[in-house]
């Protein structure tokens, strides 16, 4: 495929994604006790339509250890807002600067069955990725394509009660890797809510 080609078809997907992410009212939510989080959905086009960037979480960490994830984590005291967050914890993880991240818009918020209250963020990245990554906090990494999740190719949902309430766990398989959970939640959501009807093809 042409370069230049796939480049502005991805221009014109960015610009979708800023256009109804400014739209959209993102979902503010309130959990007293629920320590804040944030996590980035960076996109970069790659083989002709958009990937996003996911990470395999270390058997070191506290918590979802070696699952997939988004770049992101917990809040400190000395973040200026909930989005220096998402930018500092890219940083640390997979090496990405904030200098280097084209900002989209913000979506969601979401709850982790382990005490977090994640707010999510939205930006892309020009590929290749230059990566260095946290071996503390990440052993793998997986560039995959947003259509999975549009296309919901899931390889089962199983049914998980939080809160008194009902929720539907999706489980996605690609190139090996097993991708559930509040990531798998996340990009399912942004998927039917932002890119509904949106042609992913570049």
């Amino acid at each position: 495929m042409n370069r230049q080609r796939s480049n502005n078809n991805f221009n014109q997907f960015k610009e979708l994604l800023r256009s109804r992410l400014s739209a959209h009212e993102p979902r503010a939510l309130i959990f007293p006790g629920y320590a804040p989080a944030a996590v980035m959905i960076l996109f970069m086009q790659k083989d002709g339509e958009p990937h996003v960037l996911l990470t395999r979480r270390t058997d070191k960490v506290k918590t979802h250890k070696g699952q997939m994830s988004l770049p992101g984590g917990g809040y400190d005291d000395t973040d200026s807002d909930i989005l220096t967050t998402a930018y500092r914890e890219t940083l640390e993880e997979v090496g990405i600067p904030e200098d280097k991240i084209e900002y989209l818009g913000k979506f969601d918020d979401f709850i982790s069955i382990s005490g977090f209250l994640v707010s999510t963020f939205v930006g892309a990245v020009e590929y290749p990725v230059e990566y260095t990554f946290n071996e503390d906090e990440i052993d793998d990494y997986l560039e995959v394509p947003i259509s999975l999740f549009v296309e919901r190719r899931h390889s089962r949902i199983e049914y998980y009660t939080f809160e008194n309430r009902q929720f539907k766990v999706y489980y996605y398989h690609y190139r090996n890797f097993e991708i559930w959970g509040l990531t798998a939640r996340i990009l399912t959501d942004f998927a039917e809510i932002i890119l509904s009807g949106a042609n992913q093809s570049g």
